[in-house]
């Protein structure tokens, strides 16, 4: 098969023998993932954080093994066990890699928590999810969480010892653990490091045989899918089928035990916990990271590290924030490069990748790996997955290069938590996942992403991408980031707003922006309006806060 224009790495199997390649990569648990790695590279460092405060710590892959074992006695005496739900409220650390392998080694499943939730959704998470334990940082910037904590389960504000926990609003809650890094006080929880520094025979060899007992196919995580238009739906993601994603991705980025992975995604989110820790943890290589995005010190970490992959969110900041310091990241082999400027400050990058991926398909379902300078569009299914492109409508398989509802199969999580209605609508009996994102896939086997189907505009009978516009309007070189919405249009029924930020030392009208995209924009994609704004609103996990900008769209713009 002829790759027009991209030399791939690493050459995807046949179907069949990509099937035979998934099944044997999702025979482990999370833990025996790890362990098997420990005993491999057990003095390579696992995992390099720079917390808010810029203070870096260090931890190696037997360090991480010894420290989760002795939290794993402890989770254990206090009542976790196979199958309860443990939600991790905590920001990127080490603390939370320690505390999501030590409740995975139990069978528990993780229920992780972005930080910057409000009380009410924080509470979400946790009834949904039916949890019966929580383990949480007690502060972060200027929240203090068990302020928060007391905000929707008022009990915790009053019960005076831990392990009674017992409040209507929240009432499967009873154990609750707290980090306390910054000197925060619970009566009614257990402290971390006491139980991580469990040593009673009873309970370490209490959690060994829990571990025995868990297999593949039990849940390790419910990931619940961010959106700014409804309530979020927990995802079931097995031990076997992360391990498996984590394998099969890395093999295409080419990963190895020397390799150093950048990235300042969240853990809670799939982009930090699978894309970036477990491309290096399937493998022996290192997870640099920050505790929430901070440019400058992402440029600090990557250069002290000196960091092979660079794989994340906002890296154009970053790329920003090396160019004003005047430095460059020759260390760097592998990243998603995406124009000059990153070429700049990463000179030496002799790969890229393409990557295309859901909660829903443990991250990544269709990567590749390819010489920079290439084309990979969005990638190739991953060995053991397959792709169709269907119309939304009438379900009819569409042809090649022509775009349509993507429908994977394969590596798929096991549908959403307690939400049978919404898992039969997505996932349907023979296996199929309804992605609802707008895709081709052309003779070759690439994919193109076109949009999500639900952020989809009707111009004047014409379908119009918000996120097509977004990309192209980002292209510009005095670009940093654009937010497209639809409003309300007179003649065509619905119009596009862009809400657009200007790179530093970048000074345009909306006049030649407009110039500039008359030439890459089909006239009926053109914005109707274009605003200017120092930064887009956005979600906790870094996506945009559509709601938010929705809101002001309508009120600046009336019909």
């Amino acid at each position: 098969m002829v790759r027009s224009g991209c030399e791939l790495l690493v050459q995807p199997l046949d179907i069949e023998a990509g099937r035979k390649a998934l099944a044997a990569a999702k025979s482990r648990t999370m833990w025996q993932m790890l362990s098997d790695t420990a005993r491999r590279y057990p003095d390579n460092l696992a995992l390099v954080g720079g917390d808010d405060a810029g203070q870096i710590s260090r931890i190696t892959y037997a360090e991480l093994v010894r420290r989760a074992t002795g939290l794993s006695a402890g989770l254990a005496r206090i009542g976790v066990r196979r199958g309860d739900r443990v939600v991790l409220w905590m920001t990127n650390s080490i603390e939370w890699a320690i505390s999501a392998f030590a409740v995975m080694r139990l069978g528990a499943a993780l229920v992780p928590v972005n930080t910057f939730l409000k009380p009410e959704e924080v509470k979400y998470f946790v009834t949904q999810s039916g949890a019966r334990h929580l383990i949480m940082v007690d502060r972060f910037r200027k929240l203090d969480m068990p302020d928060i904590l007391g905000q929707f389960c008022p009990s915790a504000r009053t019960e005076q010892g831990p392990g009674f926990l017992a409040d209507a609003a929240v009432p499967d809650l009873r154990n609750l653990v707290l980090f306390s890094r910054s000197g925060g006080k619970l009566a009614c929880s257990y402290d971390f490091t006491a139980l991580e520094n469990t040593t009673s025979p009873e309970a370490l060899a209490l959690a060994e045989r829990m571990e025995r007992t868990v297999v593949p196919t039990d849940l390790a995580m419910i990931k619940y899918t961010s959106g700014s238009t409804a309530f979020p739906k927990g995802v079931m993601m097995e031990h076997g089928g992360i391990v498996a994603n984590g394998a099969l991705h890395s093999k295409r980025m080419t990963a190895t035990d020397q390799d150093v992975y950048f990235s300042s995604m969240p853990f809670f989110h799939a982009g930090g916990s699978i894309y970036g820790m477990m491309s290096m943890f399937v493998n022996g290589g290192t997870l640099v990271f920050t505790e929430a995005f901070n440019a400058d010190l992402a440029v600090d970490l990557m250069l002290s590290e000196k960091a092979t992959f660079f794989v994340t969110l906002l890296g154009e900041e970053i790329v920003q924030a090396a160019l004003r310091r005047g430095v460059t990241f020759p260390s760097v082999r592998v990243a998603g490069l995406q124009d000059d400027n990153f070429r700049k400050v990463m000179p030496n990058v002799t790969a890229s990748f393409a990557a295309f991926g859901l909660t829903e398909t443990y991250a990544p379902c269709a990567l590749a790996g390819y010489k920079a300078g290439g084309n990979a569009r969005s990638g190739l299914m991953l060995d053991g997955n397959e792709g169709r492109i269907v119309d939304p409508v009438t379900g009819r398989e569409q042809p090649p290069g022509v775009p349509g509802e993507l429908l994977v199969r394969g590596n798929i999580a096991r549908g959403y938590w307690n939400k049978p209605d919404e898992t039969a609508e997505a996932f349907d009996k023979d296996g199929w996942f309804r992605s609802e994102d707008l895709v081709s896939i052309d003779e070759e086997g690439f994919l193109t992403w076109h949009g999500r189907l639900k952020l989809m505009l009707k111009v004047g009978g014409e379908n119009v991408s918000l996120e097509e516009v977004q990309r192209v309007v980002e292209s510009h070189e005095g670009v940093l980031q654009c937010g497209a919405v639809g409003v309300r249009d007179a003649r065509k029924a619905e119009a596009v707003a862009a809400y657009v930020v200007r790179a530093q030392g970048h000074d345009f009208t909306v006049e030649e922006l407009r110039a500039w995209l008359d030439t890459r924009l089909a006239r009926f994609k053109m914005p109707r309006e274009i605003v200017f704004i120092d930064e887009l609103p956005r979600l906790g996990n870094g996506k945009i806060n559509r709601i938010e900008l929705n809101q002001r769209a309508q009120a600046e713009f009336p019909l």
